[in-house]
């Protein structure tokens, strides 16, 4: 039993030395069945229970799913360990068959191919796979349920902060293997929107060599092939890339098909999707501004251009939101395509409001979550206003592909302060209140607004203060799946803060009361004969008018016998600015609720009207 297959297989395979692992960076995730880490979920651990059969079979082949599932994680785990040497020790491992490894390399759930050529997997790995599949098979231009071939892949990892993820030589060999159908292949990934490698690389890559290599074996045929949108390799090229392809169309023998196109390249007139879309990630506001006032450019162009979908990058609009352009641009966005732009969404899911917080939800030391250009928080504030002022809490509690809603990019965004959430609160009104959120990523689910605003190191007191104010103890209260209330989350100073300004203030509120004027005491004086209190302006007047006996007890004072209390005076001062904050924000909640309920009206009419006439 001690000679089968599979026992040589996994001794093989996690013999190597972790020493000598080619561009390794991490540990190595060793590839012997046994060793598989123990994991909680109960359905992990069944596996790694049933794994331990595997010694006892004389043969593998691809029906045992266990061995192969297990074996097809651990290489998975290798791509994203950049361990290509114990990739490379499967390849060259005899004892398992070609087949076995056949159907691992197809095994649609981790899609090892797919990372393999992502990560930037070495030359001769990708030879090794290719040598593995039939160049026919489809297996070998798509990869698992994406249905995207290992081209695509390649280019759209190829140019990664100015370099290359994964060699020329390498994008030459899967050119050269699949040919002419493979340049021309379009993906069948959601993503890709039907597009072929060479649209694909055009989103960020520039490199002349790639682009006509794939010119080259494509043909005039690849420059006219559109993608689902209608869109052809003329739109998703900015002015240097058209360049490049016109510099490679005259080095073709000249005929009235070439020229047509050299002639379509070359003309700068003509402001392509991708002109524009590079205007609004670059942050050229100037240029989107005159461009979309110009009356001569179709409203059918501008919309091309505005629609314009580039792939794992997003749309336009989603650049300028990450830029928090000009308000007056973006008036002029909704004036072509109208509201639905606000619930356009990226490959991720996101709406225009994730992506207008997500460049700013927390420091990065290597700048990666930077926006392209600085913005300040009143820039900030005031596009997020407008947003709001649009979407309301249809966009503020939309989730994106990972449950995430936009509220928690939003509350997390270290450019959100008060007067922010102050507009959030009244675009989301009470359903916003009551909203608890799902669970995503690394969190439980059922947590509000409060517990968003609860996290981190240090929240911000004043605008946990305000939440409390006007959500109360409805909102206070809510405990989340784990159950979790917010203030778990305080310090113990904290803790004091709140109850001290939401609920020993407003108590006191009565016993701070100006027996005259009947509203909080302001400017508070003591009569020292009876220790009675009361506004400097209240007990002077009634001093003028009614003489001096005390307004409560009717005992006679003297001028001087009145003195200002700065103790209590001091606390008096901050109950009435609580007290003025509180029927403020209760104001302000009541009118955009108002507000809303006022939009939600003229809609249901005008939609009334519509069917009326239908």
């Amino acid at each position: 039993m001690n000679d089968s297959p599979a026992v040589q297989s996994s001794t093989s395979i996690s013999s190597a030395d972790e020493d000598s692992s080619i561009g390794s960076t991490s540990s190595r995730a060793p590839v012997v069945v046994d060793s598989i880490t123990k994991g909680n979920n109960d359905e992990e651990e069944n596996e790694r229970k049933e794994s331990k059969t595997i010694s006892t079979i004389k043969s593998i082949d691809s029906s045992n799913k266990i061995y192969i599932d297990t074996l097809a994680r651990t290489l998975h785990k290798a791509c994203y360990a950049y361990d290509w040497k114990q990739i490379k020790d499967f390849f060259s491992d005899k004892s398992i068959s070609n087949q076995v490894k056949r159907t691992i390399l197809q095994n649609k759930n981790v899609e090892i191919c797919k990372f393999a050529i992502g990560f930037g997997a070495p030359l001769h790995i990708i030879k090794n796979m290719i040598e593995l599949m039939d160049p026919k098979s489809a297996h070998f231009l798509t990869s698992g349920d994406s249905d995207c071939s290992w081209l695509h892949f390649a280019l759209r990892f190829s140019h990664i902060s100015g370099g290359f993820y994964i060699s020329f030589d390498a994008i030459e060999l899967l050119v050269s293997s699949g040919g002419k159908r493979l340049v021309n292949m379009q993906s069948n990934c959601k993503s890709d929107r039907k597009r072929t490698p060479l649209q694909v690389y055009l989103h960020r890559g520039s490199c002349p060599k790639i682009i006509n290599l794939l010119l080259e074996v494509g043909g005039l045929e690849l420059l006219e092939i559109e993608d689902e949108d209608g869109y052809s390799v003329r739109d998703f090229s900015n002015k240097p890339q058209r360049k490049i392809i016109v510099d490679y169309l005259k080095t073709l023998k000249e005929c009235p098909r070439v020229q047509k196109h050299i002639e379509a390249f070359k003309d700068t007139a003509v402001v392509t999707p991708k002109d524009f879309f590079d205007w609004n990630m670059c942050a050229e506001f100037d240029q989107v501004r005159t461009y979309l006032d110009s009356e001569k450019v179709s409203t059918e162009a501008k919309m091309k251009c505005i629609n314009f979908d580039c792939g794992i990058y997003g749309r336009p609009f989603h650049s300028f939101c990450k830029n928090h352009g000009p308000i007056d641009i973006a008036k002029k966005f909704f004036d072509i395509v109208g509201k639905d732009l606000l619930f356009l969404k990226d490959t991720g899911g996101n709406n225009c409001l994730h992506l207008a917080c997500e460049n700013y939800l927390y420091d990065d030391e290597d700048g990666d979550n930077e926006a392209p250009i600085e913005s300040d928080i009143d820039t900030y504030c005031k596009f997020v206003a407008f947003l709001l002022s649009r979407g309301g809490s249809k966009l503020l509690l939309e989730a994106n592909n990972e449950k995430i809603p936009a509220l928690y990019n939003v509350m997390m965004c270290k450019l959100t302060n008060l007067e922010c959430v102050k507009l959030v609160v009244q675009a989301g009104g009470d359903k916003l209140l009551a909203f608890q959120d799902t669970s995503f990523l690394w969190r439980v689910g059922g947590n509000t607004i409060l517990h968003y605003a609860s996290e981190g190191v240090d929240p911000d007191r004043e605008v946990i203060k305000y939440l409390v104010s006007v959500g109360g103890t409805r909102l206070t209260e809510i405990e989340n799946d784990n159950y979790a209330k917010a203030e778990d989350e305080w310090s113990d100073e904290l803790k004091e803060y709140i109850a001290f300004t939401t609920k020993t203030l407003p108590a006191l509120s009565d016993d701070l009361q100006c027996p005259i004027c009947f509203d909080t005491l302001f400017d508070v004086h003591v009569i020292s004969k009876c220790c009675h209190r009361f506004c400097k302006k209240c007990i002077t007047q009634s001093y003028e008018k009614r003489g001096n006996n005390c307004p409560v007890c009717r005992a006679e004072y003297s001028i001087r016998d009145v003195k200002r209390d700065p103790l209590l005076g001091k606390l008096a001062l901050a109950v009435k600015e609580e007290k003025d904050k509180n029927e403020l924000f209760q104001t302000q909640l009541s009118e955009s609720q108002k507000e809303n309920q006022f939009l939600r009206e003229q809609l249901q009419n005008a939609l009334k009207r519509k069917r009326d006439e239908l």
